[in-house]
């Protein structure tokens, strides 16, 4: 789905609002209070609707009391170009959907347009701001990895919320070893009730055994209190020896390796002295070998010295060749860009005259008239065909209206008069309310009887008119409908509007005859007098005394619906009179549309374009026009320049040629290689003679220097050698091999001394170090000392906690209690904390709920979000973080870096953390809501990120095919990463933006 033109009618500060022509990658660049809020917060309303009164988000409705609402125009994959138009109405605005075939719609068309989509889950997923980072930023470390799953799933950190809260209700209502929580407190109260309950019961039989029980937990207590001293004595050699076990096997073998190794010989710091010889001896050789290549060097330059005595006769003229050469790179490089400047003006000339399908060649162009009295009649033409368009629109909505309204109160009038009673009936009850005669029924049924067999004769007659008026009215339908469907297929807005208009007209004519000749007819009168017959016979059979009465309330009742038929007669007087206003109002439009007409075909006239482009886009037209004279005379003008030009260069060529006979090589060649040759060449002649001394002399001063370096390269040479007689070898590679034979013993032996110093600082002896040597697995042993300790100990506690509830019984059972008592508080506990368990329960299965949920997106979608993620995170990080993982906990994620070192989401820098969380938002859009290709909105969400992370961030987003994307920033450093037709510049004092 791409959006390709806002027109804001009054949002905010601005009115009267078109930008059209929008981009792939859209951005919106203006300064604060520019308007960049306003647009967005305008697409929201226009796709989702207005902000209610009672929310809190802005509704943005215009101060001066304009319009308020606007028309979004968006390409649709499924429906082709659809305009949305949303203005002031119900509480979120009335919407009006306009797709390409010509359909229309409200609410439900949008909704299917949008996939159902709401507000908040389209901000979650495709609108990007600095409030998601800024989460990022105020998260605690334990907290960043929930929310970044959250954000991960649902576009939001509601998920983390949600699954927060539950826990925290769930564990302020229970914990499994908690004694705080109600749940906790109530169980522990009920089960000390029952416990007490049962004691009462028992109270004569339990009494001699708790006696002996007391005794008997007294006698075990005593006796693990004397066990555990002795295992945790053991315990703590236990872990001595696991402390010092890896230094004492390390300790026993250097000392048998060191005893197997005997000594070795080497040079004392020889190491040390072999290479600051080598050091000492490698520039001797670097410098002997130079030197020798110098002299060679020397000697073939001498010979290679020739004097070129014919070029400095021309001295002078190389030189002011030389001068030449700046004015004539001056002039070629005006003449590139005059060239450059006329091509670019032939294709303008093209351009415009393709647009508007000018046949007239160039000169004739020129003499068009485009004064400024012409332009002002383009822009007046222009400004009356918007006007006249948007008062269409405007008239079209209030033909709908009024229609509407017209005939909801015809059909209240129709149901009103159904209701009353028939005036025969109304006469009967009148009568007997007056006496209740039963001689007037009897009167009247006879009457009905005459009267029906009259009707019958006419019955016959009348069928054939009825037939012959409904099929004139259909006639009259089907035409009208003919006509509108003529006026837009042919773009004719004039006969479609004409044909709406006679369509509703005759709808309303065929509907009112039809009407008022069905209630004319002598069928349906023939009907009702034999209902009628039947009805008095019915009311003869029926009266009774007390009918006079009923008749009486019948009357009032009626009398109360007939009030309202006269009130609705005369609201339907009302609103055919606003009818009829509409229908005036599309006649005087009619008469303006005629006079655009004879106006833009003057102007066409004038400017030699056809009326139909002339008929769309008259200052349009005007403004092509005057660019294309106005670059034909600059293209004349610029030719004439090239010429002169030209001509300066063919000048200095000429002087060029005559040089560069000197040099037969640069023959044909370009006078910038001439003149330089010329040059260079006569400075080196000069050169010459004095270079060949100079050269000569610093070849015997070589001689000397060489056989310098050669005496002393041999004596640091003598010197390594005897090192090599010391160390018992006989070349450089077994020196090596013998240095770190010896530097590896010593290194040993001071192992050895640092191990035998931290065994000496154990509580274990050096035997008792030996015995323990076999010992293999010692953390096994600790464990189960350790285990032996902590089950002594519990089994204290317990034998102790159990020994004071037995005291405690054998005080109660002493001192004596009421049974019945304590079992009204042992069931009034009970039921706290069934009511308590209960709303426990309703957080668990809500808890379960949500895990259940969870755990089917990991299963089925998230694997394919991660890898995506991955991805987008591995192009932002420069391939430094390139996979994602879910965490062990379900909750959050691992980041691993390419090395496979992983992280959590807490380890990692701040702004890593916000790059994990886009390329989550981004892969969540494209891969979970794949098949919603709503555009991204995005508000300056990346103003923390440096300049290589911003221009990543950017190319990721201009990677994402299908799908728009629009930018809304205050930072004009930006910008240079977008071309020029990307931006949309923001005005912060200007209302009316159009592009």
């Amino acid at each position: 789905m791409k959006i390709e033109e806002l027109h804001i009618y009054g949002y905010g500060k601005l009115e009267n609002t078109i930008i059209s022509r929008l981009g792939d990658f859209q951005v919106f660049y203006g300064e604060n209070e520019a308007g960049k809020s306003t647009i967005m917060a305008f697409i929201h309303g226009i796709l989702f609707g207005f902000p209610t009164k009672q929310q809190q988000e802005l509704r943005y409705e215009p101060k001066g009391g304009g319009r308020y609402g606007g028309k979004l125009s968006l390409r649709h994959p499924e429906y082709g170009l659809v305009g949305i138009e949303r203005i002031k109405g119900k509480a979120a605005g009335d919407v009006t959907v306009f797709l390409e075939d010509g359909t229309s719609g409200g609410e439900e068309l949008l909704k299917a347009l949008l996939g159902n989509f709401d507000k908040s889950l389209f901000q979650a997923v495709f609108s990007f701001n600095l409030h998601g980072l800024q989460n990022v930023h105020q998260m605690k470390d334990e907290d960043i990895g929930r929310f970044l799953f959250s954000a991960g799933t649902l576009g939001t950190d509601r998920l983390a919320k949600a699954e927060i809260e539950l826990q925290k209700e769930l564990e302020a209502r229970f914990k499994p070893s908690g004694k705080k929580p109600a749940l906790n407190a109530r169980m522990a109260n009920l089960r000390a009730l029952e416990a007490e309950l049962g004691k009462a019961a028992e109270k004569n039989a339990r009494y001699g055994e708790l006696i002996k029980e007391r005794d008997a937990i007294a006698d075990e207590i005593r006796s693990l209190g004397e066990e555990i001293p002795v295992l945790v004595a053991e315990a703590d050699r236990l872990k001595e020896w696991e402390r010092i076990e890896g230094i004492a096997r390390d300790e026993a073998a250097l000392s048998d390796e060191l005893g197997r190794v005997g000594n070795v010989l080497f040079p004392a710091r020889g190491i040390e002295r072999f290479e600051s010889l080598k050091q000492l001896l490698t520039p001797y050789s670097i410098q002997i070998e130079t030197i020798k290549e110098r002299k060679e060097l020397l000697k073939k330059e001498v010979d290679s010295i020739v004097l070129h005595k014919a070029l400095l006769e021309n001295e002078a003229e190389a030189a002011e060749l030389n001068e030449l050469i700046p004015v004539y790179d001056q002039s070629r490089r005006e003449c590139a860009q005059l060239e450059e400047r006329l091509s670019q003006l032939e294709e303008r000339i093209g351009i415009a005259k393709g647009k508007l399908h000018l046949g007239i060649d160039e000169e004739e162009i020129a003499t068009i008239n485009t004064d400024i009295y012409l332009k002002q009649q383009s822009e007046e033409a222009d400004e009356r065909r918007k006007r006249a368009a948007a008062l269409k629109v405007q008239l079209e909505a209030d033909f709908q209206e009024e229609k509407a309204g017209l005939e909801q109160v015809e059909k209240d009038l129709n149901n009103a008069k159904a209701q009353l009673l028939p005036e025969d009936k109304r006469s009967h009850f009148e009568k007997l309310a007056e006496a209740g005669n039963e001689n007037a029924i009897r009167g009247q049924i006879e009457a009905c009887k005459e009267r029906i067999s009259l009707l019958e004769e006419a019955v016959k007659s009348e069928e054939g008119h009825r037939n012959q008026s409904r099929m004139a009215g259909a006639a009259m339908m089907i035409g009208a409908l003919v006509l509108t469907i003529y006026g837009y297929m042919g773009g004719e807005w004039l006969v479609l509007g004409a044909g709406i208009i006679f369509a509703g007209i005759a709808t309303i004519v065929f509907w009112k005859s039809l009407f008022s000749s069905s209630s004319a007819k002598p069928s349906e009168e023939l009907v009702r007098q034999k209902a009628r017959a039947k009805q008095l016979e019915e009311e003869l059979l029926s009266i009774r005394p007390g009918n006079a009465e009923a008749a009486a309330s019948q009357l009032e009742q009626d009398d109360i619906q007939r009030m309202k038929v006269n009130s609705l007669i005369a609201r339907l007087e009302q609103q055919t009179a606003q009818y009829e206003k509409v229908l005036a109002r599309f006649d005087h439009l009619e008469k303006e549309e005629a006079l655009l007409r004879e106006q833009v075909d003057l102007l066409c006239k004038e400017l030699k374009i056809s009326s139909t482009i002339g008929k769309h886009m008259p200052a349009e037209a005007f403004k092509i026009v005057e660019e294309c004279k106005t670059a034909i005379l600059e293209k004349k003008r610029i030719e004439g320049k090239i010429l002169v030009l030209k001509e300066r260069q063919a000048e200095i060529e000429a002087r060029a040629e005559g040089l560069g006979r000197l040099f037969p090589e640069l023959t044909g060649k370009g006078i910038h290689l001439v003149a330089h040759t010329a040059r260079t060449a006569l400075e080196e002649e000069k050169k010459k003679a004095i270079l060949l001394m100079e050269k000569s002399r610093k070849l015997e001063e070589l001689e000397y220097d060489s056989a310098k370096l050669e005496k002393e390269h041999a004596t640091h040479d003598q010197a390594i050698r005897e090192l090599f007689v010391q160390a018992g070898v006989d070349n450089e590679e077994e020196y090596h091999a013998a240095a770190k034979l010896a530097m590896a013993l010593e290194e040993k032996q001071s192992r050895l001394n640092k191990l035998r110093t931290e065994l000496s600082f154990s509580i274990i002896g050096k035997e008792e170090i030996e015995e323990l040597l076999s010992i293999r697995n010692v953390s096994g042993l600790v464990q189960e000392v350790s285990e032996k300790i902590k089950v002594a100990k519990q089994g204290i506690e317990r034998l102790q906690q159990r020994l004071a509830e037995v005291r405690y019984e054998i005080q109660v059972l002493e001192e004596g209690g009421t049974y019945s008592e304590l079992l009204h508080s042992f069931r009034m506990a009970r039921s706290e904390f069934e009511e308590e368990a209960k709303e426990w329960a309703v957080y668990k299965v809500a808890g379960e709920l949500l895990r259940r949920t969870t755990g089917r997106f990991k299963e089925y979608h998230l694997p394919r979000l991660l890898k995506q993620a991955g991805d987008y995170l591995g192009f932002l990080t420069g391939g430094k973080y390139c996979r994602i993982f879910l965490a062990p906990s379900g909750t959050g994620f691992l980041i691993e870096r390419a090395d496979k070192t992983r992280f959590e989401a807490n380890e990692l820098s701040q702004a890593t953390t916000e790059q994990v969380y886009v390329s989550l938002r981004l892969a969540l859009a494209e891969t979970i809501y794949e098949k919603f290709s709503f555009p991204f909105i995005i508000d300056d969400s990346f103003v923390n990120f440096d300049g290589e992370r911003t221009a990543r961030m950017i190319e990721l987003l201009k990677g994402l095919n299908g799908r728009q994307v629009l930018f809304f920033t205050c930072h004009s450093h930006l910008l240079a990463h977008f071309g020029e037709g990307q931006v949309h510049h923001l005005a912060r004092n200007h209302a009316n933006i159009h592009r």
